[in-house]
């Protein structure tokens, strides 16, 4: 098992939907494409909330392929787990 593989962003799944975790994940996101994945140069990485659902976020991602200047964009959705609040008996 190559338990570095891969991108941190999973460890932010429980992680209050905010500015700082935001910047988080567009750390992970860029970080991991830069060691993982050599065919593509990222040029940008960003994380935009989803008004409708406080649970998800959109990571878009701007990149080229390394052997021509052709750009591209990705939009994932990803899902955060939310604190919930104590059930009053």
């Amino acid at each position: 098992m190559r338990p570095e593989f891969g991108c941190a962003i999973h460890n932010l799944v429980f992680a209050p939907v905010n500015a700082t975790t935001a910047g988080l994940m567009e750390q992970a996101v860029h970080e991991a494409l830069e060691r993982w994945e050599p065919r593509v140069e990222v040029d940008s990485v960003t994380v935009q909330g989803d008004e409708a659902n406080t649970a998800r976020v959109y990571i878009s991602i701007w990149y080229h392929a390394r052997n021509s200047n052709d750009p591209r964009n990705l939009v994932f959705p990803f899902y955060t787990i939310p604190a919930h609040a104590p059930e009053i008996p």
